[in-house]
């Protein structure tokens, strides 16, 4: 694993997030309950009852450090409670939890990956858990992930009854995108994105389908075969794939901002148990110029796009078992998901590859999650 970069104590950004309970009765500091959330989830802990269980077997040096003061009663330093725990997280500021959260993981800089600029992916996750069963809308968040090293670089709540387009602005609004390429699916697709995120100092590399009829209409009748190709191949789920993208200068009666190149990607997909055979042809836009990016570097911004559904989602549901959990309490859903975030994010920085493994070796010696989250010892 790599050292651990320049000093961030978790901390010090946790301070910043107001309290929002009343002052009097207060037995422990915010900060330091977020501490211990954010120590325990790093550890392994997927639930409340979980982190409460943690903090009960934390030694008292730890409880220390992170800040729970001593009872006067019985002199030691007593954890705080699950319902405490629930209590704070069901009232707290999720806004201003996920900017320190990512304030935190924003601290390094990011190393470009080779011939590529560095790109942020942009994608929604519902919280599947915090949907009644009588059909009240559940918690939904947009998320910035880099494709390079997979950190949550940002993240948004998206409120019931507004589509994710309208969030985007919000979400990336406190980055600075200068020389970054962004990714997005064709949600978001929009002229209004595409004229935000040039205007940034940033690229984007859009896919275009049915929702952008007069743009995805146009891009299917132009003539791909003369266009400049790239062919890849892959073996996954069980499918041999072979992709061809074909890049053509944007032609000026497009009329979307910044659209320098547009390009067709063809799939031909084999099932290797059948020998079926599946075709699957999409369009997209791009305001890369043909000296920033040619079909293959085009092609690794795609396949880089599925890093947030591969390297963020997928890890949330699976080791975390997000959509198992049944939290819909206040802002409790998503503070726990912030906190997930930032565990992935810290153990994707120091070297964890299999972030199933992470949380298991963080579990197994106390100082570990706290050396992780740069807390010192």
């Amino acid at each position: 694993m790599s050292g651990l970069g320049n000093f961030a104590d978790l901390r010090d950004y946790l301070a910043g997030v107001p309290d929002p309970r009343r002052p009097r009765g207060i037995r422990h500091r915010l900060e330091a309950i977020l501490a211990i959330a954010a120590v325990a989830v790093a550890a392994g802990a997927r639930s409340l009852v979980a982190i409460a269980e943690w903090a009960a077997d934390a030694p008292q040096w730890i409880l220390a450090l992170l800040g729970i003061g001593r009872a006067q009663r019985c002199g030691r330093y007593v954890a705080p409670d699950e319902s405490t725990v629930r209590r704070v997280l069901a009232a707290i500021d999720g806004d201003a939890l996920d900017e320190a959260i990512s304030a935190w993981i924003r601290r390094d800089h990011v190393r470009p990956a080779p011939r590529l600029r560095p790109a942020i992916a942009l994608d929604g996750k519902s919280l599947c858990g915090t949907f009644a069963r009588t059909g009240g809308a559940g918690v939904h968040l947009l998320a910035a992930l880099t494709h390079n090293d997979g950190r949550v670089l940002a993240q948004q709540q998206v409120d019931p009854g507004t589509s994710e387009i309208a969030w985007v602005t919000p979400l990336l609004d406190g980055l600075d995108l200068t020389g970054w390429v962004v990714t997005a699916d064709a949600l978001h697709t929009t002229r209004a994105n595409a004229r935000y995120l040039t205007g940034a100092g940033a690229d984007y590399v859009f896919t275009v389908k049915a929702n952008q009829h007069r743009l995805h209409a146009a891009l299917q009748e132009m003539s791909w075969p003369h266009g400049t190709h790239h062919t890849s191949t892959g073996i996954g789920h069980g499918r041999a794939e072979q992709r061809v993208i074909e890049v053509l200068p944007a032609p000026d009666h497009l009329g979307f901002p910044g659209g320098a190149q547009v390009f067709q990607i063809t799939r031909y997909r084999t099932n290797r148990t059948n020998r079926t055979r599946q075709t699957e042809t999409a369009y997209g836009i791009t305001s890369l110029t043909p000296d920033q990016a040619g079909p293959d570097q085009i092609a690794a911004y795609l396949r880089g796009h599925w890093q947030i559904e591969n390297r963020l989602h997928w890890v949330r549901d699976v080791t975390y078992r997000e959509d198992a959990s049944r939290l819909r309490t206040g802002t409790a859903p998503r503070a726990m998901a912030s906190l997930r975030n930032l565990a992935i994010s810290a153990l994707r920085q120091t070297g964890h590859t299999n972030i199933a493994a992470g949380p298991r070796h963080m579990a197994r010696n106390p100082t570990r999650p706290l050396q992780l989250l740069r807390i010192p010892t």
